[in-house]
């Protein structure tokens, strides 16, 4: 029975996923932005639940990092918030730098509202690399993709499996420099891309039955003679 509970809720997760991506990736293509992301907070842990480009991560860690940003300012209320890079110059330095480094020129932040409970919060983000002008239009149309991603998460067995995915990857942000570390450690030896040397971490992962995190410590380890704790 607990194997069967097991498996709903990782099935749940995983249909949460992507139907996060499918609205996700519908909202950057009809606004044309670069990208988007959703973040979430639970339990006082950030993290990103949904993205369409992996490589503009940064963006989010850095507002999660300094605790300060455009996708953390709409978590709990208030209307869209746009940032520009030549107009915003004093504003979340850590997240300008992150931006600036990435080639994101612009961006837009819109409350996620999940209203009825305050174990959750959320916001979507959009990420632009040339500058944008928005209608109202296209800002209430943001807000309705904000809406979807509000109705993904919270229905059914879907909101637990937003708690289950906002904690796992808050904890797996953690493990981050170590899986960096043991991709550049596979990249050397094997020759390979980092896609690549990813998907050798997940082989080991599954052939040994190990988190690949923890496939990535031991990797480090093994190599350096130092283990490399989140």
């Amino acid at each position: 029975m607990a194997d069967e509970a097991q498996g709903a809720e990782d099935a749940a997760e995983t249909r949460l996923n992507r139907l996060l991506d499918l609205i996700l990736e519908t909202a950057v293509e009809m606004l044309g932005y670069d990208a988007a992301t959703a973040s979430a907070r639970h339990n006082g842990e950030l993290s990103t639940v949904g993205a369409t480009d992996q490589r503009l991560l940064a963006l989010d860690e850095a507002q999660y990092a300094s605790g300060d940003g455009p996708c953390l300012s709409v978590l709990d209320a208030g209307g869209p918030v746009r940032w520009t890079v030549e107009e915003d110059e004093a504003r979340w330095q850590a997240f300008r730098q992150a931006a600036e480094h990435a080639g994101i020129t612009n961006s837009l932040s819109v409350h996620v509202p999940i209203d009825d409970t305050d174990e959750i919060a959320a916001s979507l983000n959009f990420y632009a690399r040339s500058q944008r002008e928005l209608s109202r239009q296209q800002l209430r149309a943001a807000e309705g993709f904000a809406a979807q991603v509000a109705a993904a998460m919270q229905a059914g067995d879907a909101y637990k499996s937003t708690a289950r995915l906002a904690a796992g990857l808050a904890e797996a942000m953690r493990y981050r420099a170590a899986i960096e570390q043991a991709k550049g450690i596979l990249m050397s030896e094997r020759k390979v891309s980092a896609d690549e040397a990813f998907q050798l971490l997940v082989a080991m992962s599954q052939n040994s039955n190990v988190k690949v995190r923890d496939v990535a410590v031991r990797l480090v380890e093994a190599r350096t003679g130092h283990r490399s704790d989140p």
